[in-house]
């Protein structure tokens, strides 16, 4: 599961550039790539709020293997799915999410820092809390 995941990294760095030059910036000026399809409901957000707490407690254990596992599939799909309509009504904060993602693709599949990982998949968390607010949802995680 990972190394599709590093595959995904490797094409967005490929086409956008890395993080380091702006290719971040300039790759979340468009909406995530759609991956797999996603549940965009109320439901899909409190799948996912659990999925990501599975993936910084995991970072949290110095657990590579089982953040990675815990973030790629169901977890980063939904990331990218979710990026139009919350972008629909929130710019800002969808491409704040998308810069978080990528940053996440990569520290999963190159720099491989657990810390920074828990830090970023808190931060998705955070931000899909919100996206679900946005779109008329009731806030996951309480």
């Amino acid at each position: 599961m990972a190394v599709i995941g590093g595959g995904i990294v490797v094409a967005v760095i490929f086409i956008f550039g890395d993080s380091g030059g702006g290719g971040a910036n300039s790759a979340c000026d468009n909406a995530l790539a759609p991956l797999g399809t996603s549940e965009i409901s109320q439901a899909g957000f409190q799948a996912e709020d659990v999925g990501l707490t599975k993936v910084i407690q995991a970072a949290s254990a110095q657990d590579l293997t089982a953040a990675e596992d815990a973030f790629f599939g169901e977890v980063h799909n939904f990331t990218h799915n979710v990026d139009p309509p919350i972008r629909a009504k929130n710019v800002g904060m969808a491409k704040d999410l998308c810069k978080t993602v990528i940053h996440i693709e990569e520290e999963l599949a190159i720099d491989r820092r657990v810390d920074v990982i828990a830090t970023d998949a808190a931060r998705i968390r955070e931000l899909l809390r919100d996206g679900a607010e946005a779109l008329g949802y009731a806030r996951p995680g309480g």
